[in-house]
């Protein structure tokens, strides 16, 4: 497949890694502890943190897996109702939760949870992250991995090592500070190569963008809103009001990856605003099911390069990837791959598990016995360290045959119920009232773990259970209702 890339398109792609590394190398200087490292010395201004927020994310699995949604046999925009989850969510957190992790200067939700819950639990709740994270961002890799194969004929397992490892540098050399603006940058190129399908599609497609939007519409494709009761179905609007949100406060309020970013602003004001303008990434959502529903109408009329067609009957997230690499002109190519690259970037997540690491685990750090420039080395060796975790797992999923959308969901419903249900009872529950956290955090993660295998266990006749969008308030709330039971008593 590598045949279809040409020079320009390599060099469009050489220059975007270029523009990435100076970014991160022209901020290098500016590390001289972890504090400037991790947290950018709270000094970074809210517009390119809710940027950053929406880059984050806006992934790879977005990139890639979203249009498939639309594509796919019965596919439309009902993955939109899951926005108004974030819209809800992100609400209550500026409002509710923002200010308490600002209000002592808390590098961390799992530092609020430590100081609140004791030293076990912070460190419980830290580790819950570690698991997520590596479960969660693998997918991210896991899908770019699969187009660098298509683009360049190497091995999957050298796919994963190019993509972590220059995030992994990037990361390395220019801390929280890097991250951000080439968040920023990232997001500039995610938006520009989905405007590009859907502008080079209309542009071929007979009768336009208004012929493709009538054609998508009487195909049911164009379809948002589903009423449906029905909890088995993943996307329906009663789960993007009532199930979703716990995932997002989950994903917001509690994992690190999206958290540390909101804790670089200057104030609680400014990361409210960082918070609520990220809203505005839904339009990102809405310009890839687009793109979907471009493929799907551009297919309509086109046959599927045979170099092409088998890896997409096999999985239909290829799609995106093998129209790239098969219909556009060389540059474009170049622009959607790097644009890709952009999407697929791992340093949000290698930033947050290293600092996770070091202020968590380290008691040097917590006692002020580290040296500074110590605590710098040892973050950049977690950076590297959490890099090779993170590629080793996105190896592990090779093999796996779901659609990257729910994947990437499922993955980190083990971890967000116990984490939310964590930090639900640290903001609300008098201690007096909280007998026994470990039982909550394998009540939540058992609980998930059944209803997700309901199939093999015999609770049902092959299908699910519950659709994956009612295990995130299945895990938050059994978590929080069973650390209440006075089962054990509490020292």
């Amino acid at each position: 497949m590598s045949g279809y890339f040409s020079a320009l398109d390599w060099a469009v792609v050489a220059g975007y890694f270029a523009l990435v590394t100076l970014i991160s190398h022209r901020l290098q200087g500016r590390q001289s502890d972890v504090h400037e490292y991790f947290l950018g010395s709270r000094s970074l201004p809210w517009p390119a943190v809710a940027a950053s927020i929406v880059s984050t994310a806006i992934s790879g699995v977005t990139f890639i897996g979203v249009p498939a949604l639309v594509f796919a046999q019965g596919g439309d925009y009902r993955y939109l109702q899951f926005a108004l989850a974030g819209v809800i969510s992100k609400w209550v957190l500026g409002m509710f939760i923002m200010p308490r992790l600002y209000e002592k200067q808390y590098a961390s939700p799992y530092d609020y949870i430590r100081d609140r819950l004791g030293p076990v639990v912070g460190r419980v709740s830290a580790l819950l992250f570690f698991v997520g994270a590596v479960l969660g961002q693998g997918v991210r890799v896991y899908a770019v991995a699969l187009v660098l194969e298509l683009l360049t004929g190497l091995g999957f397992a050298w796919c994963v090592a190019l993509s972590v490892g220059f995030s992994a540098v990037s990361t390395w050399l220019g801390g929280v500070r890097a991250v951000v603006w080439t968040d920023v940058l990232q997001f500039v190129m995610l938006v520009a190569g989905g405007a590009v399908a859907v502008l080079y599609i209309t542009q071929v497609y007979p009768g336009g963008f208004g012929a493709l939007l009538e054609a998508g519409a009487e195909a049911g494709k164009t379809r948002v809103l589903d009423f449906t009761v029905d909890p088995r179905l993943q996307f329906t609007f009663w789960a993007g009001v009532f199930a979703m949100p716990f995932q997002n406060l989950a994903a917001y309020g509690t994992d690190q990856l999206n958290t540390q970013r909101m804790l670089c602003c200057r104030s609680v004001r400014e990361a409210r605003l960082a918070l609520w303008w990220s809203n505005a990434g839904e339009l990102v959502v809405v310009l890839f099911l687009t793109v979907g529903l471009a493929l799907w109408g551009y297919y309509q009329h086109n046959p599927i390069d045979p170099a092409f067609a088998g890896l997409v009957a096999e999985k239909g997230d290829r799609i995106f990837p093998a129209f790239i690499l098969s219909e556009l002109p060389e540059g474009l190519r170049g622009l959607m791959v790097a644009a890709l690259f952009a999407a697929a970037m791992a340093s949000p997540v290698l930033s947050a598990l290293a600092e996770t690491t070091l202020t968590m685990f380290h008691d040097g750090h917590r006692d002020g016995t580290l040296a500074p420039a110590r605590a710098l080395w040892l973050s950049r060796l977690f950076v590297v360290g959490w890099g090779v975790v993170l590629g080793g797992f996105a190896v592990l999923l090779s093999g796996r045959g779901e659609q990257l959308v729910p994947l990437a969901f499922q993955m980190t419903a083990y971890t967000y119920g116990p984490m939310l249900g964590l930090f639900l009872l640290a903001l609300f529950v008098p201690r007096e009232h909280i007998h026994s956290i470990p039982l909550g955090v394998a009540a939540s993660m058992l609980g998930v773990l059944a209803v997700e295998n309901a199939a093999g266990l015999g609770l049902t006749d092959g299908g699910p259970l519950v659709a994956f969008p009612w295990l995130f308030p299945l895990g938050g709330l059994l978590c929080v209702a069973v650390a209440m039971l006075p089962v054990t008593a509490r020292r």
